[in-house]
Protein backbone atom coordinates (compact mmCIF):
# COMPACT_ATOMS: atom_id res chain seq x y z
CA UNK A 1 0.00 0.00 0.00
CA UNK A 2 2.83 2.01 1.09
CA UNK A 3 4.64 1.67 -2.68
CA UNK A 4 1.34 2.42 -4.27
CA UNK A 5 0.82 5.96 -2.43
CA UNK A 6 4.67 6.76 -3.26
CA UNK A 7 4.19 5.92 -6.96
CA UNK A 8 1.10 7.59 -6.85
CA UNK A 9 3.03 10.72 -5.07
CA UNK A 10 5.85 10.45 -7.49
CA UNK A 11 3.75 10.22 -10.94
CA UNK A 12 1.45 13.54 -9.71
CA UNK A 13 5.36 15.15 -8.89
CA UNK A 14 6.40 14.15 -12.61
CA UNK A 15 2.51 15.76 -14.17
CA UNK A 16 3.39 18.66 -12.35
CA UNK A 17 6.71 19.34 -13.39
CA UNK A 18 5.77 18.62 -16.64
CA UNK A 19 3.05 20.98 -16.66
CA UNK A 20 5.51 23.80 -15.17
CA UNK A 21 7.94 22.94 -18.11
CA UNK A 22 5.35 22.98 -20.88
CA UNK A 23 3.88 26.31 -19.37
CA UNK A 24 7.43 28.12 -19.28
CA UNK A 25 7.72 27.15 -22.88
CA UNK A 26 4.77 28.89 -23.82
CA UNK A 27 5.54 31.73 -22.06
CA UNK A 28 8.46 32.39 -24.38
CA UNK A 29 5.87 33.60 -26.77
CA UNK A 30 6.19 37.43 -27.40
CA UNK A 31 4.61 40.06 -29.38
CA UNK A 32 6.52 41.88 -32.23
CA UNK A 33 4.75 45.24 -33.59
CA UNK A 34 6.23 46.99 -36.72
CA UNK A 35 4.94 50.05 -37.98
CA UNK A 36 5.37 51.36 -41.40
CA UNK A 37 4.59 55.17 -42.19
CA UNK A 38 5.58 57.40 -45.19
CA UNK A 39 6.48 60.74 -43.15
CA UNK A 40 5.90 62.80 -46.23
CA UNK A 41 9.06 64.60 -45.67
CA UNK A 42 9.97 66.35 -48.72
CA UNK A 43 10.90 69.60 -48.36
CA UNK A 44 8.09 71.88 -49.53
CA UNK A 45 6.79 75.73 -48.61
CA UNK A 46 3.93 74.92 -45.74
CA UNK A 47 2.24 71.57 -45.75
CA UNK A 48 0.41 70.00 -48.24
CA UNK A 49 0.57 66.73 -47.06
CA UNK A 50 -1.45 66.29 -44.02
CA UNK A 51 -4.52 68.57 -43.10
CA UNK A 52 -2.93 71.27 -41.56
CA UNK A 53 -0.67 74.14 -42.76
CA UNK A 54 2.98 73.93 -41.57
CA UNK A 55 6.41 73.67 -42.51
CA UNK A 56 8.74 70.73 -42.63
CA UNK A 57 10.28 70.96 -39.77
CA UNK A 58 7.27 71.82 -37.82
CA UNK A 59 5.51 68.38 -39.19
CA UNK A 60 8.48 66.20 -38.66
CA UNK A 61 8.63 67.24 -34.56
CA UNK A 62 4.66 66.56 -34.65
CA UNK A 63 5.19 63.09 -36.12
CA UNK A 64 8.02 62.53 -34.47
CA UNK A 65 6.06 63.15 -30.87
CA UNK A 66 3.22 60.87 -31.84
CA UNK A 67 5.47 57.83 -33.42
CA UNK A 68 7.26 57.52 -29.99
CA UNK A 69 4.33 56.88 -28.10
CA UNK A 70 3.01 54.42 -30.33
CA UNK A 71 5.05 51.50 -28.54
CA UNK A 72 5.79 49.79 -31.39
CA UNK A 73 8.45 47.20 -31.38
CA UNK A 74 10.03 48.53 -34.24
CA UNK A 75 9.40 51.52 -36.92
CA UNK A 76 10.04 52.31 -40.47
CA UNK A 77 9.91 55.86 -41.87
CA UNK A 78 9.65 56.28 -45.34
CA UNK A 79 10.09 60.03 -47.27
CA UNK A 80 11.94 60.61 -44.14
CA UNK A 81 14.67 62.83 -45.94
CA UNK A 82 15.55 66.98 -45.24
CA UNK A 83 13.96 66.80 -41.60
CA UNK A 84 14.84 63.57 -39.96
CA UNK A 85 16.89 65.49 -37.39
CA UNK A 86 13.74 67.18 -36.40
CA UNK A 87 11.82 63.91 -36.36
CA UNK A 88 14.49 61.35 -34.66
CA UNK A 89 14.85 64.30 -31.99
CA UNK A 90 11.48 63.36 -30.50
CA UNK A 91 11.62 59.73 -30.67
CA UNK A 92 13.09 59.81 -27.02
CA UNK A 93 11.71 56.52 -26.83
CA UNK A 94 13.44 54.32 -29.37
CA UNK A 95 17.60 53.88 -28.68
CA UNK A 96 18.16 52.14 -31.56
CA UNK A 97 17.83 53.73 -34.78
CA UNK A 98 19.63 54.49 -38.15
CA UNK A 99 21.46 58.05 -38.91
CA UNK A 100 19.58 59.66 -42.17
CA UNK A 101 21.61 59.21 -45.32
CA UNK A 102 20.94 63.05 -46.72
CA UNK A 103 18.25 65.25 -48.19
CA UNK A 104 16.09 64.49 -50.84
CA UNK A 105 18.49 65.56 -53.46
CA UNK A 106 21.22 62.53 -52.46
CA UNK A 107 19.22 60.64 -49.27
CA UNK A 108 17.02 57.23 -49.67
CA UNK A 109 14.56 59.00 -47.10
CA UNK A 110 14.45 55.45 -45.22
CA UNK A 111 15.11 54.96 -41.63
CA UNK A 112 14.37 52.44 -38.79
CA UNK A 113 13.90 53.05 -34.99
CA UNK A 114 13.93 50.38 -32.66
CA UNK A 115 13.33 49.07 -29.42
CA UNK A 116 15.61 46.15 -29.63
CA UNK A 117 19.59 46.48 -30.74
CA UNK A 118 19.95 47.11 -34.00
CA UNK A 119 23.29 45.98 -36.15
CA UNK A 120 24.61 45.81 -39.72
CA UNK A 121 22.48 48.36 -41.12
CA UNK A 122 23.06 48.39 -44.78
CA UNK A 123 21.61 50.91 -47.43
CA UNK A 124 21.05 49.65 -50.85
CA UNK A 125 19.47 51.57 -53.70
CA UNK A 126 17.30 50.59 -56.79
CA UNK A 127 18.98 49.25 -60.03
CA UNK A 128 16.08 50.92 -61.98
CA UNK A 129 14.11 53.75 -61.22
CA UNK A 130 12.16 55.78 -63.62
CA UNK A 131 11.06 59.34 -63.83
CA UNK A 132 12.53 62.75 -63.60
CA UNK A 133 9.71 64.76 -64.45
CA UNK A 134 7.24 61.84 -65.18
CA UNK A 135 6.85 58.65 -63.40
CA UNK A 136 5.93 59.86 -60.15
CA UNK A 137 9.77 61.87 -59.94
CA UNK A 138 11.32 58.80 -58.75
CA UNK A 139 14.70 59.30 -60.31
CA UNK A 140 15.49 62.65 -58.45
CA UNK A 141 16.00 60.38 -55.15
CA UNK A 142 18.09 57.32 -54.48
CA UNK A 143 15.15 54.90 -53.75
CA UNK A 144 15.64 51.70 -52.27
CA UNK A 145 15.79 49.99 -49.45
CA UNK A 146 17.95 49.70 -45.48
CA UNK A 147 18.27 46.44 -43.81
CA UNK A 148 19.04 46.25 -40.75
CA UNK A 149 19.81 42.81 -38.16
CA UNK A 150 16.89 43.23 -34.82
CA UNK A 151 17.89 40.99 -31.73
CA UNK A 152 14.40 40.18 -30.25
CA UNK A 153 15.90 38.70 -27.71
CA UNK A 154 19.21 37.92 -26.42
CA UNK A 155 20.96 35.53 -29.20
CA UNK A 156 17.70 35.64 -31.20
CA UNK A 157 17.49 37.74 -34.47
CA UNK A 158 15.41 38.79 -37.32
CA UNK A 159 16.24 40.13 -40.35
CA UNK A 160 14.21 43.87 -40.93
CA UNK A 161 14.03 45.37 -44.08
CA UNK A 162 12.29 49.30 -44.91
CA UNK A 163 11.64 49.88 -48.54
CA UNK A 164 10.22 52.52 -50.86
CA UNK A 165 9.44 50.91 -54.65
CA UNK A 166 9.16 53.07 -58.04
CA UNK A 167 6.02 54.86 -57.70
CA UNK A 168 3.33 55.20 -60.35
CA UNK A 169 1.15 52.83 -62.60
CA UNK A 170 1.82 54.33 -65.58
CA UNK A 171 3.97 50.98 -68.17
CA UNK A 172 7.60 52.19 -67.02
CA UNK A 173 6.77 52.66 -63.80
CA UNK A 174 5.46 49.06 -62.94
CA UNK A 175 8.49 47.99 -65.01
CA UNK A 176 10.78 49.45 -62.54
CA UNK A 177 8.65 48.19 -59.75
CA UNK A 178 9.27 44.89 -61.52
CA UNK A 179 12.77 45.45 -61.08
CA UNK A 180 12.64 46.49 -57.55
CA UNK A 181 10.58 43.82 -56.37
CA UNK A 182 12.97 41.09 -58.45
CA UNK A 183 16.40 42.99 -56.60
CA UNK A 184 14.94 42.61 -53.19
CA UNK A 185 14.56 39.09 -53.79
CA UNK A 186 17.69 38.25 -54.97
CA UNK A 187 19.18 40.36 -51.99
CA UNK A 188 16.80 38.12 -49.99
CA UNK A 189 18.65 34.95 -51.41
CA UNK A 190 22.40 35.92 -51.20
CA UNK A 191 22.12 38.10 -47.98
CA UNK A 192 19.87 36.33 -45.74
CA UNK A 193 20.05 32.69 -46.49
CA UNK A 194 20.84 32.00 -42.76
CA UNK A 195 17.21 30.71 -41.58
CA UNK A 196 16.49 33.62 -39.77
CA UNK A 197 12.83 35.15 -40.04
CA UNK A 198 12.38 38.31 -42.42
CA UNK A 199 10.06 40.99 -42.05
CA UNK A 200 9.88 43.32 -45.36
CA UNK A 201 7.81 46.50 -44.70
CA UNK A 202 7.20 50.25 -45.98
CA UNK A 203 5.74 51.72 -49.02
CA UNK A 204 5.31 49.23 -51.95
CA UNK A 205 3.60 51.60 -54.15
CA UNK A 206 1.51 48.39 -55.09
CA UNK A 207 -1.76 47.61 -54.48
CA UNK A 208 -3.16 43.69 -55.50
CA UNK A 209 -6.29 45.28 -56.66
CA UNK A 210 -4.50 47.61 -59.84
CA UNK A 211 -4.47 44.82 -61.52
CA UNK A 212 -1.58 46.06 -62.80
CA UNK A 213 1.65 43.48 -64.43
CA UNK A 214 4.25 44.11 -61.69
CA UNK A 215 2.88 41.33 -59.99
CA UNK A 216 4.31 41.69 -56.35
CA UNK A 217 3.32 38.12 -55.63
CA UNK A 218 5.57 36.23 -58.70
CA UNK A 219 8.38 39.05 -58.59
CA UNK A 220 9.28 39.00 -54.81
CA UNK A 221 6.76 36.66 -52.39
CA UNK A 222 7.02 33.59 -54.40
CA UNK A 223 10.32 33.20 -54.98
CA UNK A 224 11.61 33.78 -51.47
CA UNK A 225 8.50 32.36 -49.42
CA UNK A 226 7.37 35.47 -47.86
CA UNK A 227 3.72 36.18 -47.32
CA UNK A 228 1.74 39.34 -46.73
CA UNK A 229 0.19 40.60 -44.03
CA UNK A 230 -2.88 42.09 -46.17
CA UNK A 231 -3.79 38.55 -47.79
CA UNK A 232 -2.82 36.74 -44.55
CA UNK A 233 -4.93 38.32 -42.26
CA UNK A 234 -7.75 40.41 -44.61
CA UNK A 235 -8.13 38.14 -47.74
CA UNK A 236 -8.76 34.38 -46.75
CA UNK A 237 -4.35 33.42 -47.60
CA UNK A 238 -5.97 34.37 -51.51
CA UNK A 239 -2.96 35.95 -53.76
CA UNK A 240 -4.48 34.91 -57.25
CA UNK A 241 -6.72 37.68 -58.49
CA UNK A 242 -8.05 35.36 -60.49
CA UNK A 243 -9.39 33.29 -58.08
CA UNK A 244 -12.87 34.01 -57.63
CA UNK A 245 -13.19 33.84 -53.82
CA UNK A 246 -9.98 36.42 -54.12
CA UNK A 247 -11.88 39.78 -52.67
CA UNK A 248 -10.63 43.39 -54.77
CA UNK A 249 -12.82 45.46 -52.19
CA UNK A 250 -11.40 43.67 -49.04
CA UNK A 251 -10.24 46.90 -46.96
CA UNK A 252 -7.12 47.34 -46.27
CA UNK A 253 -4.66 46.62 -49.58
CA UNK A 254 -3.36 49.64 -49.36
CA UNK A 255 0.46 50.93 -51.11
CA UNK A 256 1.96 50.49 -47.55
CA UNK A 257 2.42 47.04 -46.97
CA UNK A 258 4.55 44.31 -44.35
CA UNK A 259 5.51 41.28 -45.61
CA UNK A 260 7.20 38.21 -43.54
CA UNK A 261 8.45 34.52 -43.80
CA UNK A 262 9.55 32.78 -40.14
CA UNK A 263 12.65 31.49 -39.66
CA UNK A 264 14.03 28.46 -38.29
CA UNK A 265 14.31 29.33 -34.79
CA UNK A 266 11.71 31.63 -34.62
CA UNK A 267 7.82 31.07 -36.09
CA UNK A 268 6.02 34.65 -37.05
CA UNK A 269 2.20 34.78 -36.80
CA UNK A 270 0.72 38.10 -37.75
CA UNK A 271 -2.72 38.61 -35.61
CA UNK A 272 -3.66 42.09 -36.67
CA UNK A 273 -3.60 44.26 -39.45
CA UNK A 274 -4.57 47.72 -38.36
CA UNK A 275 -4.37 51.65 -39.88
CA UNK A 276 -3.18 53.31 -35.91
CA UNK A 277 -4.64 57.15 -35.66
CA UNK A 278 -1.07 58.86 -35.33
CA UNK A 279 -2.69 62.22 -35.33
CA UNK A 280 -2.97 65.71 -33.15
CA UNK A 281 -5.24 66.27 -31.05
CA UNK A 282 -7.62 67.25 -33.43
CA UNK A 283 -7.34 65.03 -35.41
CA UNK A 284 -4.96 66.64 -37.35
CA UNK A 285 -2.92 64.58 -40.20
CA UNK A 286 0.25 65.50 -40.99
CA UNK A 287 1.01 62.51 -44.56
CA UNK A 288 -0.39 61.82 -47.26
CA UNK A 289 -0.09 58.07 -46.34
CA UNK A 290 -1.93 55.92 -43.61
CA UNK A 291 0.37 54.19 -41.26
CA UNK A 292 0.24 50.72 -41.33
CA UNK A 293 0.95 48.33 -38.29
CA UNK A 294 1.37 44.62 -37.55
CA UNK A 295 0.97 42.79 -34.73
CA UNK A 296 3.21 39.65 -35.02
CA UNK A 297 2.89 36.88 -32.13
CA UNK A 298 6.50 35.55 -32.15
CA UNK A 299 7.40 31.89 -30.59
CA UNK A 300 10.56 30.57 -30.54
CA UNK A 301 11.00 26.68 -31.75
CA UNK A 302 13.83 25.65 -29.71
CA UNK A 303 16.58 25.89 -32.63
CA UNK A 304 19.43 27.86 -31.86
CA UNK A 305 20.96 29.41 -34.82
CA UNK A 306 25.09 30.15 -35.16
CA UNK A 307 25.48 34.06 -33.76
CA UNK A 308 26.26 36.41 -36.16
CA UNK A 309 29.99 36.54 -37.56
CA UNK A 310 29.87 40.60 -37.18
CA UNK A 311 27.31 42.61 -35.06
CA UNK A 312 27.99 46.27 -36.37
CA UNK A 313 26.31 49.53 -34.28
CA UNK A 314 24.71 51.94 -36.31
CA UNK A 315 27.69 54.77 -36.73
CA UNK A 316 26.68 58.45 -36.59
CA UNK A 317 27.22 60.24 -39.83
CA UNK A 318 29.52 63.19 -40.73
CA UNK A 319 26.99 65.91 -41.21
CA UNK A 320 30.00 68.49 -42.64
CA UNK A 321 30.64 65.76 -45.44
CA UNK A 322 27.15 64.63 -45.93
CA UNK A 323 26.52 68.65 -46.60
CA UNK A 324 29.34 68.82 -49.02
CA UNK A 325 27.74 65.94 -50.69
CA UNK A 326 24.09 67.23 -50.60
CA UNK A 327 25.82 70.27 -52.49
CA UNK A 328 26.82 68.00 -55.34
CA UNK A 329 23.51 65.70 -55.35
CA UNK A 330 21.68 69.32 -56.11
CA UNK A 331 23.26 70.40 -59.45
CA UNK A 332 23.29 66.43 -60.52
CA UNK A 333 19.44 66.53 -59.73
CA UNK A 334 18.90 69.90 -61.41
CA UNK A 335 20.66 68.30 -64.57
CA UNK A 336 18.87 65.04 -64.22
CA UNK A 337 15.49 67.44 -64.24
CA UNK A 338 16.48 69.15 -67.60
CA UNK A 339 17.45 66.14 -69.24
CA UNK A 340 14.16 64.67 -68.02
CA UNK A 341 12.22 67.35 -70.32
CA UNK A 342 12.52 64.45 -73.03
CA UNK A 343 9.95 62.90 -70.51
CA UNK A 344 7.40 65.04 -71.84
CA UNK A 345 5.77 63.59 -74.88
CA UNK A 346 5.26 60.47 -72.92
CA UNK A 347 4.28 61.82 -69.30
CA UNK A 348 1.37 63.95 -72.03
CA UNK A 349 0.54 60.79 -73.65
CA UNK A 350 0.27 59.35 -70.40
CA UNK A 351 -1.91 62.25 -69.10
CA UNK A 352 -4.19 61.66 -71.92
CA UNK A 353 -4.63 57.83 -71.63
CA UNK A 354 -5.56 59.06 -67.84
CA UNK A 355 -8.51 61.34 -69.33
CA UNK A 356 -9.72 58.59 -71.05
CA UNK A 357 -9.65 55.27 -69.46
CA UNK A 358 -9.95 56.90 -66.05
CA UNK A 359 -7.99 56.50 -62.55
CA UNK A 360 -6.53 53.09 -61.51
CA UNK A 361 -7.35 52.30 -57.92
Amino acid sequence: MFKKMLSLLLCALLLTSTIIVAHAEDSRTGTLRVLAFNVSGIPVIGDFQGSVFTTTNDRARRIGRLLNDTGADFIGTEEDFNANKHLAAQMTNYPYHSYSSGGLAQGQGLNVFSLHPLYNIRRVTWDREFGFVAGSNDALSNKGFVYALMELEPGLYVHMINVHMDAGYDPLSVRARVSNFRQLAAFIHEELNDGRALIVQGDFNYKFKRLVKDDLYGNLLQPTGLRDVWAEVCNGGLYDTSDPAFDLDSPGDDLDRIVFRSGDDLTLTPVSKTVPSITGENGETYSDHDPMLTEFTYTPTGKTLPAPQTLELPQPVDEKMLALREIGWMFLRVFQAVIGLVELPYLIGQAIELLINGKKP
